[in-house]
Formats: C-alpha cells, structure tokens, sequence
C-alpha cells in the first residue's frame, strides 16, 4: 500500500522511521507547511496527495485544528484510510469523521490521540464487543503527571518541576494545554465517544494543576495520599458524566503508583471489574507505533470499526464524588462535613460542585478525594 504523512514534527518523523520497517508499506510524500523546503519527497500540497488516486493510507501528524481539519475531510472524501494522532481535531469531529469513512468507503483511525503507545482505544473497541464498558479513569497526560511526581519526590514547587519537564521535552514552550488539562479534555471527550459509543455531548471544562502547591502536597502526606491529575468517567442508563481534575489518592491506589511521564488508566465493566494498562502516553516512538499498528490493521484488513450509534447525554448528577477544597474564603455554606484550618473536605458532589466553589473563591484549590 502507498501512503503519504502530513506533519514532519516529532511525531511524523517516528512514524517516517517505522514505516521503513514495514514491508509492502510505501510512504511516498510529506506535507509540510509553505516556509519548509518544497522537495520531491516533501510538498505543500497537501490536498493533491491526500486525494492522490495512488494513495491509500494518509498518517496524519499536524498540531492545531487546521489545515488538519480540511485534509482529513478531503481524505475521507475521497474513500482513504486515514490514522491520526491529532487528539484536537478529533474531539470535535470524531461523530462527522465516522460519518464520511462510512459514505466513502475510508476508515478513520485514532489509537495514537489518547493515550500515545498504550492501546487504549483498542481495548476499549475489543472488550465493547461482549459488553458495555461502564467506565475508566486514569492519567492522560505525562508532562502534568511528571510534575506532580517531582512536586511530591523533590519538594520542588510547580514552576520549577514545570521548568525541568521542559528542559526534558515532556512540556512545550506554552504548557497551557497540559497545566490545565485542556489535553486531557480532548481525550477524555475522544474516550466517551468510544467507550460508550455515542455521539458527542459537551462535558464539563476541566480543572488542572495550577493551584496545587506544596502545602498541599504536605497535607496529602498526612493523610497518606498522593496527588495525581486524572479524568473519572462513568455511564449509567442513557446517560454519562465526566471530571477532569486533581485527584488525592490514597498511597496504594493503583494510579497514585504512576511515576514520571508515564500514563495509567483503568477500565471497568461487570465481567472483569477492572483491568488496568500502564506505559507511555506521549513519545515520538510510542505514538508512531500507535500508528503503525493500525496501519497493519488497514493492509490486513482486521480495523475495529468505531460506532457511535447511541446518542447518550451528559448527567453530571450520576457522578458523586468527594471533594477536598483548600480555600481562604468561608466555605460554610456548603455544608463541608470537616474543615482542619484551609481545607474543607465534602462528600458527595457531582462535578457542577467546582463552578459552585470557584463562584465563591476563584482561587480555590479543587481536588477529588478518593
């Protein structure tokens, strides 16, 4: 099969290097954007290739919404097989995507948007086949979950653990997106779609780690708790419900035994309660082997179909959780069942409690307390 790469960045050069390792499997052209260097193998022409008749399988590795937006449309359109790792064009488009796969005859695959080299999407298409899955948690993002380990191992303050996780390349230049876990919002919306196989429904906005500091990572050691990010989801009935936010878990939770840059997640359902998977959620080599894998899929023709045939609907109400909140303000009102000095512990809140708090105390620190 011939294939053609848009995007030549970290992620597109590790899947240009494993594609070598694939017989039968040609990559013909790179799309780069205009200011690179326009050569046979390269071009900027990323419509004429993606809907080359000689194309079949398009790996798509660009940043940002756009020009990935409009190539993945015109590749579908024109019955191509297209794998990408792009989590922000998929969130919002996955629904149209399944769509123009199944008009034209293409497929859309996505293992490499959530979870890099852990094939997460893939258990979740496997295991969906006997039953319903009734939810998962886990870490999704690595440079959030290497600043808290060494927040917590070096008693270093977020900005500097933030510093060293750039300086490793575990975080961009603008690290909003995984400070405050819009990241992990793309994959967590990505995530319900698959896991409960409906079409999209707006969840909450997500709270990140800006607020965490190390009085709170002190008082997690009190109460013998580690502190990671995570997204909690669940569906009951016709409906689902999702949190993304800090999370203090107790010492011997599964999650809160993540160390570094790594990503872990759990899965549940009634036959198997849970099953856990752990490894790296991000990587130029972890990610293209996501990709890869569903390209030998496509070329032996065995891809899990993604089906998004309910039209489940958010229900926050179903998601009852506890809450630690540290806050200067009177939280009283609230009815918090212990306060010791700043922190105020609640017990079963659905997760509209965070607006309720930060129309109180913008500043609060938020947390799940499990």
């Amino acid at each position: 099969m011939n294939a053609v790469l848009l995007g030549y960045g970290t992620v597109g050069k590790g899947v240009e290097r494993l594609c070598n390792q694939v017989a039968d499997l040609n990559l013909t052209n790179v799309f780069v954007l205009p200011q690179f260097e326009d050569l046979p193998y390269f071009t900027n022409d990323g419509e004429r290739i993606v809907t080359d008749p000689d194309t079949d399988i398009v790996f798509e590795c660009l940043s940002g919404t756009e020009p990935a937006n409009t190539l993945i449309t015109k590749a579908l359109e024109a019955g191509k097989h297209v794998i990408t790792s792009n989590k922000a064009v998929v969130s919002p488009n996955l629904e149209r995507y399944v769509e123009l796969a199944k008009r034209y005859g293409g497929s859309i695959q996505i293992e490499a948007s959530v979870a890099g080299g852990i094939p997460f999407l893939d258990a979740i298409l496997k295991l969906q086949r006997l039953e319903e899955i009734d939810g998962y948690e886990g870490i999704f993002n690595g440079t959030s979950n290497y600043i808290l380990d060494q927040m917590q191992k070096e008693g270093v303050a977020l900005k500097d653990a933030l510093k060293e996780a750039q300086k490793r390349g575990y975080a961009e230049a603008d690290p909003t997106n995984d400070i405050e876990g819009i990241d992990v919002f793309y994959k967590t919306n990505i995530t319900n779609m698959l896991a409960y196989q409906t079409k999209n429904d707006a969840i909450l906005p997500p709270l990140g780690i800006s607020k965490i500091d190390q009085k709170d990572i002190e008082y997690a050691k009190k109460h013998k708790k580690v502190i990671r990010h995570i997204a909690r989801s669940i569906q009951k009935g016709n409906a689902f419900a999702s949190v993304i936010a800090p999370a203090f878990l107790d010492e011997e939770n599964y999650l809160a035994n993540t160390p570094s840059n790594y990503n872990a997640q759990l899965l549940f359902a009634n036959s198997f309660d849970q099953l856990g998977y752990f490894g790296q959620g991000a990587g130029q080599l972890a990610t293209a082997q996501a990709m890869l894998a569903n390209a030998l899929d496509t070329m032996e023709h065995r891809e899990r179909k993604i089906v998004l045939n309910n039209d489940k609907k958010v229900d926050n109400s179903i998601l009852q959780e506890d809450w630690i909140v540290r806050s200067k303000k009177d939280l009283s009102s609230l009815l918090p069942v212990r306060q010791e000095n700043e922190y105020f512990l609640f017990e079963k809140k659905d997760p509209t409690f965070i607006a309720t708090v930060q129309e109180i105390d913008p500043e609060a620190m938020i947390a799940l307390w499990k």
